[in-house]
């Protein structure tokens, strides 16, 4: 065999297996069991879903099982902002914004590597959150869908 067509045979052969290797981008959170709401009668609200890259073989924790996440915050009658703060593996960080109008935006975010951060946002309608009445107190909660699909965005690291 000629040693230039040796090379292009090598090259082409190392395209081919570098391309069947490399790694799959995610492209949305899935979102599972969501839960957010104010306690009637105390000073408390509650914020809880479960949370996985789409395609889980992109998960930094490196399985397909859903993370945890979760707080127990003071309220105390309508649902609060929260900053940023870790699940449980802290693979993923997750905040939550009171949006003008009356809804909520969750934001979730993970590694992508040492440059950058998948990171995705969902907007919660105000018509998905009610306050009920109990008694002397107002309280607020969710009642949208558990399950979600959060599109992701790449943010890179400056």
């Amino acid at each position: 065999m000629q040693p230039n067509t040796l090379l292009t045979t090598l090259f082409a052969a190392a395209a081919v297996s570098g391309a069947a290797v490399q790694r799959r981008q995610a492209n949305a959170f899935t979102v599972s069991n969501f839960t957010a709401s104010c306690i009637p009668h105390s000073f408390y609200c509650a914020y809880d879903f479960d949370v996985i890259t789409d395609p889980a073989s992109v998960s930094p924790t490196g399985n397909s099982t859903p993370v945890s996440c979760g707080l127990f915050l003071p309220g105390p009658d309508y649902l609060p902002a929260v900053g940023l703060t870790g699940c449980d593996p802290a693979a993923y960080s997750w905040s939550v914004a009171v949006a003008p109008g009356g809804g909520l935006q969750l934001s979730i975010t993970t590694p992508q590597d040492s440059h950058g951060n998948y990171t995705g946002v969902y907007d919660v309608p105000a018509d998905q959150l009610v306050a009920e009445q109990h008694g002397a107190v107002t309280t607020q909660r969710y009642i949208g869908p558990g399950d979600f699909s959060v599109p992701i965005g790449v943010a890179v690291a400056e």
